[in-house]
């Protein structure tokens, strides 16, 4: 299997991820979700509780070149295309995912698609989880580094485990 799938390819491996895949009950997942490398200069993160506590999927620049505008600000000299987040919404609203909003996008490195139907229920509990901080030492919260709290990340489902090798 190659280390960077289609956009459809990774769309459609993050979208079962998200409404039909269970998390273990013993699994927690961080709570900017999962990446998927696609095609080109890109990947792909599919959050359970983003924005308003719905699954958001961003689009993101993999490998950013900074350049100073007319001003001298820093920005980035490889933002994504100016139809490329529209496109994303509306390939999402195609595929039968209602679109609550988009943000950021093209002159940025970034676009993010909220979307309104919950994540699969177990989706959020893992990230309710990992948000509660490692139960073994509850003083280190989510900075804990005993192996307890690095084995829920371990038994987490992955989207790329869903794909066919």
């Amino acid at each position: 299997m190659t280390d960077r799938l289609t956009l459809d390819d990774a769309l459609t491996a993050g979208l079962r991820w998200l409404y039909e895949t269970e998390q273990p009950g013993d699994a927690w997942m961080q709570h900017h979700g999962q990446q998927i490398r696609v095609t080109g200069n890109r990947y792909l993160s599919f959050t359970p509780t983003g924005a308003d506590d719905l699954p958001v999927i961003t689009v993101n620049v993999s490998r950013s070149k900074w350049t100073k505008d007319p001003h001298g600000y820093v920005v980035t000299g490889n933002p994504l295309a100016p139809d490329e987040l529209p496109r994303l919404a509306d390939e999402l609203e195609q595929r039968g995912f209602a679109v609550r909003s988009t943000w950021n996008g093209f002159p940025a490195d970034t676009g993010s698609v909220g979307l309104v139907r919950p994540a699969h229920p177990s989706q959020v509990a893992a990230v309710n989880r990992y948000r509660a901080g490692c139960q073994e030492h509850p003083g280190r919260r989510v900075f804990c580094e005993c192996d307890a709290w690095h084995a829920g990340f371990v038994r987490a489902v992955r989207p790329l485990a869903l794909i066919p090798a």
